[in-house]
């Protein structure tokens, strides 16, 4: 689409008969430059520090589909973008495509403006650091200095005229709101459903860290409503299970629960131990709106 778009521009020349750039207030205060290399050379500065934190971080993968995922639904949007609206290029010595568009390849085409593809990677790999960096002092420090590196190659990139400031600053705004995208979505449809969880929890489900506690990872696991092994968490089922002496089950299913529950209210014999107690009767009072009075009771007691 980018070279559709150099294509489209090439019209403006035509019609006008020289190259025009917009007016962009930043032009006024940032010098001109002919260091397009040094576009390169900031995404190559962006990717090596992400690399290494993505290596030594528990959960890899989890970043590594995170920062996947937010890059490629931020590029699908400059997809779009790119080729719906031609500019003429800022830059007056780019290149226009001239072949075909599918197989004509051109490192500084003209058009290829709307929105920056390299301030879009500095956002995007900051965002990696500010999400899953070390909450410690030295984490915070290589944060702050990897977001001055996004900055700072942003002002690179305007000041080689190779994106127009508007360019730069929609790239500062859709990466975000890409990679808190996927954040709420993997967060309610993958991992509150117990999808994926290999990319989620490596180790044990709860655990992002070796150094979370154990405390810490179950109150993670109540906040998702999962069980030490991914399932749905069922409170109706481990309290039955406690009152009748059972060790509560790794993954009770509801329909199973439910099914005992509806046995014992029909006054059928209860299924451990056959001899009704004096708890059997408060068991058959219980309702599924009951159900966090129970899982409240069951904490205290184990």
């Amino acid at each position: 689409m980018a070279n559709v778009a150099s294509q489209r521009s090439k019209l403006i020349e035509d019609a006008l008969g020289h190259r025009l750039s917009l007016p962009d207030v930043f032009f006024l205060f940032i010098g001109h430059i002919k260091l397009l290399w040094m576009t390169d050379m900031f995404d190559a500065l962006m990717f090596i520090p992400t690399a290494v934190l993505i290596i030594t971080h528990d959960r890899p993968w989890r970043v590594v589909s995170r920062l996947l995922l937010s890059w490629g639904m931020a590029s699908i949007i400059r997809i779009t973008t790119v080729a719906i609206t031609s500019v003429p290029d800022p830059r007056p010595d780019c290149e226009y495509v001239e072949g075909n568009v599918f197989t004509t390849f051109t490192l500084h085409r003209c058009g290829d403006a709307i929105y920056s593809g390299h301030t879009l990677i500095f956002v995007v790999c900051s965002l990696v650091w500010s999400s899953f960096a070390p909450r410690n002092w030295l984490g915070r420090a290589l944060t702050a200095f990897v977001y001055g590196l996004a900055i700072a190659g942003s002002l690179i990139v305007i000041a080689n005229r190779a994106h127009y400031t508007i360019d730069v600053l929609l790239a500062w705004y859709i990466a975000p709101g890409s990679w808190y995208t996927v954040a709420w979505f993997w967060y309610w449809h993958v991992t509150k459903k117990g999808r994926l969880l290999k990319i989620e929890f490596p180790v044990e489900v709860g655990r992002h860290r070796d150094s979370d506690t154990e405390e810490k990872c179950q109150r993670r696991r109540v906040e998702l409503g999962l069980m030490p092994d991914g399932t749905p968490y069922d409170p109706v089922a481990l309290y039955l299970g406690a009152m009748h002496g059972r060790e509560p089950e790794l993954s009770p299913p509801v329909s199973a629960a439910r099914t005992t529950e509806k046995q014992e209210m029909d006054g059928a014999a209860p299924s451990a131990g056959g001899t009704p107690n004096a708890n059997d009767e408060c068991v058959l009072t219980i309702g599924e709106s009951s159900s966090q009075a129970f899982t409240e009771d069951f904490s205290s007691k184990h």
